[in-house]
Formats: structure tokens, C-alpha cells, sequence
């Protein structure tokens, strides 16, 4: 059966299922907005928004290390902070940005923040903003400076500087994300290069050990807390879970998981905000695609009891085996 079978109308959901798992993005698209939630603590987005309008005020950087899993927010937060930061300038300011993911990340940390400011450079061009000749002699400079030949780290500082400058005379301003950072090197790096500069970084970090993930001790994280702000994205809550099922909801009322009963179900193990998202999607496809009546909800026969979810839970665990 295609999606475009499941008849999701019945629900009221006349946009298709609320609980489709990808990366949000708030800077980019309006609907996206709405969709990053708090959930009862999960991230708390009034400090976050607090972090970015006193960067902003005291024209410095609003600096982020994000960790968490695979599949626990870390990018729909970083597209986030993008967002935040572009509003608290106004709605008629620009935003440049430069994000590297975790297919572009090595071990070496200058040729990344080398890469990022010439970045940065070309996004100019593409905003007609115009380069002073001081910025382009730097960045002729930078051009021909790779690993090999590193430009001193104040040398990139004061080119950051002056990028922002320049930006910031056009009613403009830059962001940068590092995605699945791979080595603490680029996190001390960029944070020195860019600890006086009024623009957003954002990292973010795999909570767990292997080798192509930034390993940051306690003392790594003291040491960035006094220049940014850390969020540690957890496993949801049986809670959050029920919480996240009723916010996400965008058809008819009532939502047609009882929350008691999603507690329930969910008790036996910890998932992340994505996984809770893939769960509760095929659960609302698997009710929709088992219901042959023509009943709109909420009959009776669309709720989801507590017997169903726990029988459609353990089918596919079984089912997650065979793989």
C-alpha cells in the first residue's frame, strides 16, 4: 500500500501524518516553527531565545554545543537557533549561513574554519554585499594559506571580525553550524575565532564514544560553558512521549492515543524524540490501514487501546529481529 493510500481524511488530518519523522527547519520553512516543542523540559526554548537576544544586545557571539544521540533533535535545534538568532535582528535583516554535516567533518580543524570563512566569503558575492579591499587582501591571503601553512589563529580571528563588520554595514549577519563535530579541535578553534564576533555558531556533538565523534571531557565542557551554552539532549520521558503524541496532533480532537495507555506501552525501554516520532507514525498508518469501515473519528473503532499498541509494539519488535 502507497501513503497516498492510507486515508488519513478519516482522522481529519487533511495534511497527512503529524507524526512524519525528518529534521525541522525553522529558518526556512514557517510551518517548522511550531513543530519544535519543549516538552515538559526536553529543551527549553525560552533560555535559548534569552542566550540569543543578550549576544545580540552586546553585539558578541551566541555560541551552542548540542549533544545528544542519533536521532535526538540535534539538527531541528540547530535550524532552530538559526532561526531564533535571524528574529532577534528583526524580519528585515539577512542571514547568511555555513553549515558542514558529518560527511564534510575530518580531524583537521583549521582547513574546516578555513573552509567556513571562505564560505562565508562567497556568500557575499551571492548578496551583493560589497567586499572592502582590506577583506579581500585577507582572504587572498587565507586563500593561499592551507594546512600546510597555517595562518596564526588571531590572524583568522580578525579576518572573522572584519567579515562580520562587513556584514553587519549591509543589515546582515552570518551563522555557522558544525554537524557530528569529529575531533574537540574544531570546537576550540572556532570558539577562538569567533569569540568576538556578532554571529551565531552552533556545534553538535554524538553523546557517545566512537571514532569519528569529538570526545569532550568535563573539563571541556567547563571550559565552553563560560563562553556558550550546552544542551544535552536526553531520551524522552514515558511522559514527554504522551506529550509529544498530543502536541504533534493536528486532526480532529481528541488525540486518538490515550495518554495513560501511551505511558504504558512505552515503559519498557527509553527511545529518543526521534524514534517516539517513527513509533507513533506507524502506529497511526498500521490503525488507519487495519480500519476498513467508513466511520469518521472519533468512533471507536479508530481509538487506539492500550491491548492494540501493546500487540502492534511487540510485532515490531519481532519484526526489528529478522533484519
Amino acid at each position: 500500500m502507497e501513503v497516498s493510500d492510507v486515508r488519513y481524511e478519516l482522522y481529519g488530518l487533511m495534511a497527512g501524518n503529524p507524526y512524519t519523522t525528518r529534521p525541522l527547519n525553522s529558518l526556512e520553512q514557517e510551518l517548522d516553527r511550531s513543530l519544535l516543542l519543549e516538552l515538559e523540559g526536553f529543551v527549553r526554548l525560552p533560555k535559548l531565545q534569552e542566550a540569543i537576544e543578550a549576544a545580540v544586545t552586546r553585539r558578541g557571539p551566541a555560541l551552542f554545543l548540542i549533544t545528544g544521540v542519533g536521532m535526538s533533535g540535534r539538527t531541528s535545534l540547530a535550524n532552530h537557533l538559526l532561526y531564533l538568532y535571524h528574529q532577534a535582528h528583526g524580519p528585515q535583516h539577512r542571514l547568511a549561513t555555513h553549515r558542514m554535516d558529518g560527511y564534510d567533518m575530518t580531524h583537521d580543524a583549521y582547513a574546516q574554519v578555513r573552509s567556513t570563512l571562505l564560505s562565508l566569503r562567497n556568500k557575499m558575492g551571492l548578496m551583493t554585499i560589497e567586499m572592502p579591499p582590506g577583506l579581500r587582501g585577507r582572504f587572498s591571503e587565507l586563500s593561499r594559506r592551507g594546512s600546510v601553512d597555517p595562518m596564526d589563529e588571531y590572524d583568522l580571528q580578525e579576518i572573522a571580525e572584519f567579515l562580520a563588520a562587513t556584514f553587519a554595514a549591509s543589515d546582515a549577519a552570518f551563522g555557522v553550524v558544525y554537524e557530528g563535530v569529529a575531533t574537540k579541535d574544531l570546537i576550540t578553534l572556532s570558539t577562538r575565532v569567533f569569540e568576538n564576533t556578532p554571529a551565531v555558531v552552533v556545534f553538535t556533538v554524538d553523546a557517545y564514544q566512537h571514532a569519528n565523534a569529538a570526545q569532550l571531557t568535563e573539563a571541556d565542557r567547563s571550559d565552553f560553558a563560560r563562553r556558550g551554552t550546552i544542551i544535552d539532549l536526553p531520551l524522552l520521558t514515558t511522559r514527554q512521549i504522551a506529550c509529544l503524541a498530543e502536541q504533534r496532533w493536528t486532526g480532529t480532537p481528541p488525540v486518538p492515543f490515550d495518554p495513560d495507555d501511551l505511558q504504558a506501552v512505552f515503559d519498557s525501554r527509553r527511545f529518543t524524540i526521534g524514534q517516539a516520532l517513527r513509533h507513533l507514525e506507524v502506529l497511526l498508518d498500521l490503525r488507519l490501514v487495519e480500519y476498513e469501515g467508513e466511520d469518521l473519528w472519533p468512533t471507536d473503532d479508530l481509538r487506539m487501546s492500550s491491548r492494540w499498541l501493546r500487540i502492534k509494539m511487540w510485532q515490531g519488535e519481532r519484526w526489528s529481529r529478522l533484519r
